[in-house]
This record gives structure tokens, C-alpha cells and sequence, in this order.
């Protein structure tokens, strides 16, 4: 149940960044404003992915019951 909570958070955090970035572009065309979507919005869930990926890493090594208190 974590893991789809963890990813659920992922993706409505990806979908709603990369719509404020692309909104930015007020004098985009429409297809250019969905393509900025579909980057901003690759980029921000494989960059959350990549953290929550080291935070698991370090947690499974070195434990992260010190830092949660």
C-alpha cells in the first residue's frame, strides 16, 4: 500500500509540475505546449524516481532511523 501511495504522490506531482512549466510559454503554439508537457513532466518523475531510488539505497545500507526521529 506504501509503494502505491509513494508512486500515486510520484505521478500527481510530475503531472501537476510539468503543466505549470509548460503553462509558462504563453506565445507556444498548442502542439509545442504539449510537447513541453510530455518533457517537463519525463523529467520530474524520473528525477523523483531517481531520488526516492538513493534515499532507498542509503536506507537499506546505512538505516534512516536517525534522520525520521
Amino acid at each position: 500500500m506504501n509503494i502505491a501511495l509513494v508512486g500515486g504522490l510520484i505521478l500527481i506531482v510530475s503531472l501537476v509540475g510539468g503543466w505549470l512549466l509548460s503553462a509558462q510559454k504563453k506565445s507556444e503554439e498548442k502542439p509545442i505546449k504539449i510537447m513541453l508537457f510530455m518533457v517537463y513532466f519525463w523529467l520530474l518523475f524520473f528525477g523523483q524516481l531517481a531520488i526516492l531510488a538513493i534515499v532507498y539505497y542509503y536506507d537499506k545500507k546505512y538505516g534512516l532511523e536517525w534522520i525520521i526521529r
